[in-house]
């Protein structure tokens, strides 16, 4: 007997197997698995864009400086451990040492980078009208794998000085090194501003 059709147990985007429901991370120079990261389920980001709205509009009534400077300060949180982040980011990527080390110093200083969007969300004045930003209210990143720490920061940085919740799906390629810069952010700011920032994890399907 001819057994019927069965669904099938893996796909593959840009390299990288879903299998069961999970992302499986691996490591590029040796092909060992990293980890089973699972992929987050429509309900799991309905529920993180949910929590991001929840938050958003008590983190907009912030005036810009404090918004500016408590975001330095949850980027600063990638300091704790600059040398376990820069590893990751070879083992999970495949970028060498010296170049991964070079990302995470960039990334975890963006004092000077926050003044630079500080200052762009200040209201400007042209003849007799004055020009205000106003924020969109949820932001969705769905971040590159080159550089899986410091775009992320880059696309979510801006949003958040500009008063937005953010919801982040990092690359497939790299979903615990996005995980990481994420979670500083959430770590930072999650106490005052519960669920402002999330991760959400997997493939083109999640990300859209």
């Amino acid at each position: 007997r001819r057994a019927g059709p069965t669904a099938p147990r893996s796909a593959m985007v840009q390299g990288v197997v879903i299998e069961q429901g999970c992302i499986v991370d691996i490591n590029p120079a040796t092909g060992a698995v990293i980890a089973r990261v699972p992929v987050s389920t429509p309900s799991e980001v309905d529920a993180a864009v949910a929590g991001a709205c929840r938050a958003q509009p008590r983190w907009a009534a912030l005036p810009l400086k404090e918004r500016t400077e408590a975001v330095k300060a949850a980027v600063r949180r990638l300091q704790q451990d600059q040398a376990g982040l820069a590893q990751l980011i070879t083992t999970e990527m495949g970028k060498v040492l010296r170049e991964a080390q070079a990302e995470v110093d960039m990334a975890s200083n963006k004092d000077q980078f926050c003044d630079l969007v500080a200052a762009a969300n200040e209201p400007q004045t042209h003849n007799n009208s004055i020009l205000v930003r106003q924020p969109h209210g949820v932001v969705a990143v769905c971040a590159p794998w080159n550089f899986p720490v410091d775009e992320i920061l880059l696309l979510a940085i801006p949003a958040l000085i500009g008063g937005n919740g953010v919801v982040v799906k990092p690359s497939e390629v790299a979903p615990l090194c996005g995980e990481w810069a994420v979670r500083a952010l959430a770590d930072g700011l999650g106490e005052q501003h519960p669920g402002l920032v999330a991760v959400v994890q997997g493939d083109g399907t999640v990300g859209s």
